[in-house]
C-alpha cells in the first residue's frame, strides 16, 4: 500500500468525507394496551389507551387520526383513546408526519373483548281482557328473575300476565307487554302494554295508522289521500290542493280548479286531461266516442271519419274525402270517385 503523502493526496483526505452519517427516518407508534376488555357489568379494563408517537432523525408534531369517528385527545405526540370514546368492535389509530415532503405514518388497531357472560335477552307476555283498553301507567315495572311475569291486575283490573298468549272470545282483546331481563341485576323490566290482537265482527269503529299494508281481495273501497282530498267525497278540491280519490264512481288526480295537471276517468266511460277529452255518445245503436283537443301528428289506417252525422259535413272514408252541404246532398269527392 502506497502511504499517502504529498500536497495532492493530503488535499483529497481533507475535503472528501470517505463515511456519510446514517439519516434514516422513522415513526414509531406504541401502545400501552391492544384491547379493551369489556366485562358482563360493561366496565372495560383498561378505562384508557395512550399511543405514543417516536421520532428519528426528525422533529416535529405528529397528526392522529383514528377509524370509525372515534374520539381522540392528545398531548404533544401522545394520543388517548378511552373505552367511551370507541366506536366500534375495532379502532385503528394512525400517526403521521410530514418531513422534507416525505409522509411518514405509523398505526396500531385495538379491538373490544368481551368475556363471554350472558347479556340482556327480550321477553314477551301476554294477557286478555274484557276492558276497552289497559292503562299506559306506569310506563315500566320490574320483576324478580328471568322467568317472572307482571303481577295480577298490572294495568287493569283482572288482567293475568302470562308467556304465551291466552285464547279468547267476542268482546276481549289480547294485549301484550315486552320485557327486557338484566343478568347483572337479575331483574326484568317490563313496558306499557300494546293492543296484540282483537275478535270483532267488522272493523268500521277502528281508527288506526297502518303503515304498510299487503292485502288480497279489497271489495268496496273509497281511496283518497294528499292535501285536496281529506274525505271519501267524490269531487275535485275546494281547498287548491292536490291528490287522488279512487272508489266505484271513478279516478280523480290532481285538481281541474288549479292551474296543472288532472286526471279524469268516471264509472261511465268519461275521460278527461287537460288537452284531450273523450265524451261517450250514441250514433243509431252504435256507440261512437266524441274527441276534443288538438291531434297531432296522427298515422294510420282511417275507416271512416266525418265532422257530423247528417247535413253539412266532410267524410274521409277509404282512400276518398266527400263534401256534403246542408241538405246532405254530396257537392265533391276528392280521391277514388268511385265510392
Amino acid at each position: 500500500m502506497t502511504p499517502i503523502g504529498g500536497t495532492r493526496d493530503r488535499l483529497i483526505m481533507n475535503t472528501v468525507p470517505r463515511f456519510e452519517p446514517a439519516n434514516d427516518r422513522v415513526l414509531l407508534l406504541a401502545a400501552t394496551a391492544q384491547a379493551f376488555k369489556v366485562a358482563a357489568t360493561t366496565i372495560a379494563a383498561p378505562a384508557s389507551i395512550d399511543f405514543t408517537a417516536g421520532l428519528v432523525n426528525m422533529q416535529g408534531q405528529v397528526a392522529f387520526s383514528a377509524s370509525n369517528a372515534s374520539v381522540l385527545t392528545r398531548v404533544g405526540n401522545v394520543a388517548t383513546l378511552t373505552y367511551g370514546g370507541m366506536v366500534g368492535e375495532s379502532v385503528t389509530i394512525t400517526a403521521s408526519i410530514v418531513s422534507d415532503g416525505l409522509t411518514y405514518t405509523a398505526s396500531q388497531t385495538v379491538s373490544k373483548i368481551f368475556d363471554g357472560v350472558t347479556g340482556n335477552s327480550s321477553r314477551v307476555c301476554y294477557s286478555k281482557t274484557s276492558l276497552s283498553s289497559l292503562a299506559t301507567a306506569p310506563a315500566t315495572i320490574s320483576t324478580e328473575g328471568s322467568t317472572s311475569f307482571p303481577p295480577l291486575n298490572t294495568w287493569g283490573a283482572g288482567t293475568v300476565w302470562e308467556g304465551s298468549p291466552q285464547a279468547f272470545g267476542a268482546g276481549e282483546s289480547l294485549y301484550r307487554s315486552d320485557g327486557i331481563f338484566n343478568p347483572a341485576s337479575g331483574t326484568t323490566s317490563w313496558a306499557a302494554p300494546y293492543l296484540n290482537a282483537l275478535k270483532v265482527g267488522q272493523l268500521s269503529a277502528i281508527s288506526a295508522d297502518l303503515g304498510q299494508v299487503t292485502a288480497g281481495d279489497i271489495y268496496s273501497a273509497t281511496l283518497h289521500g294528499g292535501a285536496g282530498y281529506p274525505s271519501s267525497n267524490y269531487g275535485w278540491p275546494s281547498n287548491g290542493g292536490t291528490g287522488f280519490h279512487l272508489s266505484a264512481q271513478g279516478l280523480l288526480i290532481g285538481n281541474i280548479n288549479v292551474p296543472g295537471g288532472f286526471f279524469q276517468l268516471t264509472s261511465s266511460g268519461f275521460f278527461e286531461m287537460p288537452g284531450l277529452t273523450v265524451t261517450p255518445g250514441s250514433a243509431g245503436s252504435a256507440p261512437i266516442a266524441k274527441f276534443s283537443g288538438e291531434l297531432v301528428s296522427a298515422t294510420g289506417t282511417i275507416g271512416l271519419l266525418r265532422s257530423r252525422a247528417t247535413g253539412g259535413r266532410i267524410e274521409i272514408a277509404g282512400d276518398a274525402i266527400k263534401i256534403f252541404d246542408d241538405f246532405g246532398t254530396r257537392r265533391g269527392v276528392f280521391g277514388n270517385r268511385e265510392t
